[in-house]
């Protein structure tokens, strides 16, 4: 009787024990969990007539070094405190593919934040863009002379007709800056607006007129109609090699020797930074963006 008490007393101690180490261990890792991950749609320009051949849109290759990854955003302590799945994808340079492709990202993915990128030659850091302008110009990023481009003059072509002359996204857009300088990445903040100096005067912004601030525009207004989504448009650098073939490529159709060819090798190189050090920027970007979701 006394050695069946025993092994009882002996189980229930066993029980409380296991029961004590489960419980320690989700207690343990509940604070780097961060709770259900949101969903981040990363839509990235894709090719256009002008890269390398052969070669993508920087911006559509860092959409799709995120695609699939979790990112974590954590406080000071090192606490996870939000987390979002990433979803990348291509958006063509044509100006009647634009925001279909992201509403179809949209319906598939349900995204929580959207973060739009595109590729900027005069880029010298990662550039988020607060604001864009209720104007178009440009045409579709194709070969010259291929049949049904569509363009724009900027003159008469709004993004929406009566709409404001700009409209803000609401991505935390100085933490963006600060976060990326604070981890040795270049960065500097979109901010100008303003209006053309002669007439007939249109609204200017830092994405300028094409379809970058196409999108940046759009975002904006997507935020305006549904608060609880965040959305904003972030400019990025070529990289460094593209720098440099385009500078190769530009000397090879002039003559040798020349004083043209010379002219050019002696301009300023395009600014540029490495792919890595892109791809890093934006998941600081989604990072915070996160972060701000729980502020």
């Amino acid at each position: 009787m006394k050695k069946r008490v025993g092994l009882a007393v002996l189980l229930v101690v066993v029980l409380v024990l296991s029961s004590l180490f489960a419980f320690g261990a989700v207690f343990a890792k509940a604070p780097d969990d961060g709770g259900k991950p949101l969903t981040v749609l990363v839509a990235g320009y894709g090719w256009y007539y002008g890269i390398p051949p052969g070669c993508i849109n920087n911006a559509e290759a860092v959409a799709m070094a995120l695609d699939g990854e979790v990112v974590k955003a954590r406080d000071f302590s090192g606490t996870v405190i939000a987390k979002g799945k990433v979803y990348g994808i291509a958006v063509p340079v044509v100006w009647d593919d634009v925001m279909p492709t992201v509403d179809d990202g949209i319906a598939e993915f349900d995204p929580d934040i959207i973060i739009g990128l595109g590729t900027s030659g005069r880029a010298k850091g990662i550039r988020p863009e607060p604001f864009g302008s209720n104007v178009m110009s440009g045409c579709d990023a194709l070969a010259p002379g291929t049949p049904g481009m569509v363009c724009y003059d900027g003159i008469d072509d709004p993004v929406f007709l009566g709409g404001d002359d700009w409209v803000r996204g609401n991505l935390p857009y100085d933490e963006m800056v600060m976060a990326m300088l604070e981890a040795g990445i270049p960065a500097r903040l979109g901010h100008q607006t303003g209006y053309t100096d002669e007439p007939p005067y249109r609204p200017t912004a830092t994405p300028g007129w094409y379809m970058c601030n196409y999108m940046t525009y759009h975002l904006a207004m997507m935020t305006e109609a549904d608060p609880e989504l965040m959305a904003g448009f972030i400019h990025i650098p070529q990289r460094s090699p593209y720098a440099a073939l385009f500078r190769y490529n530009a000397l090879q159709e002039l003559e040798p020797y020349s004083p043209e060819w010379y002219e050019e090798l002696e301009k300023e190189l395009s600014p540029s930074l490495e792919l890595q050090r892109i791809t890093d920027g934006i998941r600081i970007v989604i990072e915070e963006t996160l972060r701000a979701t729980v502020q």
